[in-house]
């Protein structure tokens, strides 16, 4: 069945509360972002910007081991790896975080037994929200690369998915996706809309994808989220003529200038446009875009450089 609302999507993998979820208010619904459910307490769903308990009745440890079974096709031994990591990816691309009691083998986390708590996070794409950003940037005949910045839960995520999505819509392009969280990979099927010309590395680390994407894929456009201390390694590989696109946690071009993950990027002329998100309610919403030419480092990102400064559709001046 194909659910155009993604929580009853998300519903419906939980089938012993199938019932009870569904008979939210539409409000609540449209607006959720995460179904909470703990053993020995209420099921508590979280919208944008409030927190609703979901009856009164608490949830038995037997029914959530019943869940993870489920999301597992009753085959947990399968899903051995995902568990070790504390989330599994389900269909529609919605992930279930759990809890629970850590097994450790040499010294290494192996697997989580008496699962007591799981999040599902409800996968939502906002389609459209990098247009604006694609078209400054990745049909110029100027482009090298882009950084996405930002503080954490600003969309950053959500927006490179959104961009990966162009890219691969008009160019050949490589998503290393190591953890899963962009394309959400689902028995081989990528969930999310990545691009029609879209070749996704799930669950590879950054350096390993980019060295085969570059080695067998031929890609245009490299995608990756959330670089950090492997920027040397990958530094190295980005003279290879592709052009990259990467997330960076950072709030403001102030923090810029002492990032090195940044710092490193532009130095190497790896990438020569920049957006930094803001952190409000509205998902993907850009602070500005700037051009650095030749490498020039972030000190070049004023207001009088901002590719969106005249436009006040998505760049707020205050």
């Amino acid at each position: 069945m194909v659910y155009k609302n993604k929580f009853y999507e998300a519903v419906a993998i939980l089938p012993m509360f199938e019932n009870m979820l569904s008979s939210l208010p539409k409000s609540i619904a449209d607006n959720a972002t995460e179904i909470r459910i703990r053993a020995g307490k209420p099921i508590i769903i979280e919208t944008i910007d409030s927190r609703y308990v979901c009856g009164s009745r608490c949830i038995g440890i037997d029914e959530i081991y019943s869940c993870v079974k489920n999301f597992c096709d009753y085959s947990i031994h399968s899903c051995q790896r995902e568990l070790s990591e504390g989330w599994i990816t389900l269909k529609g691309g919605h992930r279930a975080g759990m809890s629970g009691t850590a097994h450790n083998t040499d010294g290494n986390l192996s697997t989580i037994k008496d699962i007591s708590s799981l999040n599902i996070r409800i996968a939502r794409e906002h389609t459209g929200i990098s247009d604006v950003l694609f078209y400054e940037t990745a049909l110029r005949d100027n482009f090298k690369g882009l950084i996405i910045a930002g503080p954490p839960l600003c969309g950053k995520t959500t927006m490179l998915r959104d961009y990966c999505r162009n890219c691969g819509n008009n160019f050949k392009t490589a998503l290393i996706d190591e953890r899963g969280e962009i394309s959400a990979v689902y028995k081989g099927i990528p969930q999310n809309d990545v691009g029609t010309n879209t070749d996704v590395l799930n669950n590879y680390t950054k350096k390993v994808g980019i060295e085969q994407a570059i080695r067998v894929l031929s890609p245009e456009i490299v995608v990756c989220d959330e670089i950090g201390n492997e920027i040397e390694d990958i530094i190295n590989l980005t003279s290879s003529g592709v052009r990259y696109v990467f997330t960076v946690h950072c709030s403001n071009i102030e923090e810029a200038e002492n990032n090195t993950v940044i710092s490193s990027l532009i130095r190497r002329s790896a990438v020569n446009y920049i957006t930094f998100l803001d952190n409000g309610k509205k998902t993907g919403k850009m602070k500005g875009l700037w051009f650095l030419k030749n490498g020039k480092g972030i000190d070049s990102c004023n207001n009088g450089n901002n590719l969106l400064y005249h436009r006040d559709d998505v760049f707020c001046r205050a």
